[in-house]
């Protein structure tokens, strides 16, 4: 949610450039009330599954920081109400040039790393894909981009963590023995690409 996607019972300006403006994290903290009771019913769903908490729009560690500190005081609350819950794995979205950069800081911070190429590649390459002008520009093969998730994965092993790739590009197979080469443990893709990046792996193994 945010000035990207605007919900009709959350007050949110309209912005001349939404891709950069209160959105992800940005508007989670803006409204800690709302952020917390998601994060309560995440704790909560948790003892039902395999759940998994992703901040987007992450550029500093002070972010994950404020996320932190409400992820406790919803604990806290459920403790309060003896109510069940789980802790599950806190990771981000790399997705930003911010997070690419500080990605070496970033991981001390969380379990895990998801690269959403979708952002990563319009913010790194300047290009808003839905501008017809520039769209061609758009490109998530540029090896400005596959240099920025290079770096990532090698920062989130060196930290112990594991890093997946989420957005269009994890789906093209044409990407998927760089990624296998520079350690990426996931593939996020819809479920019509599972087959034929599933042959893809087994023909590169």
């Amino acid at each position: 949610l945010g000035a990207d996607k605007q919900p009709g019972w959350l007050p949110v300006r309209q912005e001349e450039n939404p891709a950069l403006g209160v959105r992800g994290i940005r508007l989670s903290l803006r409204h800690p009330e709302l952020f917390r009771t998601q994060l309560c019913a995440l704790l909560r769903a948790s003892c039902e599954g395999d759940i998994r908490i992703m901040l987007p729009m992450i550029t500093s560690s002070s972010e994950i920081l404020r996320a932190r500190k409400l992820l406790a005081d919803a604990e806290e609350e459920l403790k309060q109400r003896q109510m069940p819950y789980r802790m599950p794995p806190l990771g981000i979205m790399i997705e930003t040039p911010a997070s690419v950069i500080l990605s070496d800081l970033l991981a001390k911070e969380v379990n895990f790393f998801s690269v959403g190429t979708n952002d990563l590649t319009q913010y790194t390459l300047a290009v808003d894909r839905m501008n017809p002008p520039i769209s061609s520009m758009y490109d998530p093969r540029h090896p400005a981009v596959l240099r920025m998730i290079q770096i990532a994965a090698e920062n989130a092993q060196k930290a112990g963590i594991w890093i997946g790739i989420c957005g269009e590009s994890a789906g093209d197979t044409e990407l998927t023995k760089f990624y296998m080469d520079i350690g990426i443990n996931e593939l996020s893709v819809t479920p019509g690409m599972v087959l034929e990046l599933r042959r893809t792996v087994q023909q590169l193994d």
